[in-house]
């Protein structure tokens, strides 16, 4: 420790143990020496201010504590930069030792590709040579075989010309022959054509003729009908006579209803002609027209006219 830390407390204690000596001294001797004298004296004290001194005392501790931390932190950082100027020497060593050793390898690995190119020219070049060689066997080889395969060819075309002469000899007889053939045949097939369109329009002439007086009777039969029905339906007025007659469009449905009724031409007797039209009426409907064909239908009495006399009814 300093020397100057225990000087004020030395000192300190001198001075409270002069105070407490005075002070004893002064009870002793003093108060005797009083009554003898009985003049007043005056004592002169010193006081001292014990506070400011501890704090002064406090304050040189503090101050000598932050010079030794100062000059603690400044060895530090004293040894903290002496260690990193050597660790930056020692990695700059490394460095360049690491350097030097990357030189070294590329040197060698230079001197190994030079070694290596001029090992893979040399290979390279008795490649060369020896595929020149094989080069000038493989023409001559070729050039022999040339001829060979020339003659061979020869011989062979030759050949192929005689035999396509040949061929070409049969072909050409095979196709007249052919040609005879499908000529003969295709006279066959227009007459055995021409027999089957005779045929056919004999058939279908025979049909439509079939067919026209089926569709003659059937219209024959459907006409009676409806007369039949109407006839059984009309109730002729007083004013009818013999050589009236008049004609109504019927109007028919598929399914054998009346749709409309009208006078086309007049008897020129409106009772006669409105007895005919409410025949027709009562009627209302012809069952049987269902049965119909429906192109007969569509044809013949889709639309239907009828003629009305006092005798009869007809078409």
């Amino acid at each position: 420790m300093n020397l100057r830390s225990y000087l004020f407390p030395a000192l300190l204690a001198l001075i409270l143990h002069s105070v407490i000596l005075s002070a004893l001294f002064y009870s002793w001797f003093g108060y005797a020496e009083d009554q003898k004298h009985l003049t007043p004296r005056h004592v002169k004290a010193q006081m001292v201010d014990l506070k400011s001194q501890l704090k002064a005392h406090q304050q040189d501790k503090q101050a000598e504590a932050r010079r030794k931390e100062e000059a603690r932190r400044q060895a530090e950082r004293k040894e903290e930069a002496r260690k990193e100027q050597a660790r930056k020497e020692q990695a700059r060593k490394e460095e360049a030792r690491k350097k030097a050793a990357e030189a070294k390898k590329k040197e060698a690995l230079k001197q190994a590709e030079a070694k290596r190119q001029a090992e893979e020219k040399r290979k390279a070049d008795a490649r060369k040579k020896e595929a020149l060689k094989q080069e000038a066997l493989k023409k001559e080889a070729a050039r022999k075989k040339a001829e060979a395969l020339k003659q061979q060819a020869a011989e062979a075309a030759k050949k192929k010309q005689q035999e396509e002469a040949r061929r070409k000899a049969e072909a050409q007889k095979e196709a007249q022959r052919k040609q005879q053939e499908q000529q003969r045949l295709e006279r066959e097939r227009q007459e055995q054509k021409r027999r089957e369109a005779e045929l056919a329009a004999a058939m279908a002439a025979e049909e439509r003729e079939m067919q026209a007086l089926a569709d003659q009777q059937a219209t024959a039969g459907y006409l009676e009908y409806i007369a039949s029905e109407i006839e059984n339906n009309w109730s002729r007025p007083p004013s009818a006579r013999n050589g009236m007659k008049v004609i109504l469009s019927l109007h028919l449905l598929p399914t054998g209803e009346v749709d409309n009724v009208y006078v086309v031409q007049s008897s020129g007797d409106s009772h006669f002609d409105d007895s005919a039209i409410r025949a027709v009426k009562r009627v209302g409907r012809f069952p049987e027209l269902q049965k119909m064909d429906p192109v007969l239908f569509d044809r013949n009495f889709r639309k239907l006219n009828l003629e009305y006399k006092p005798s009869d009814l007809r078409r």
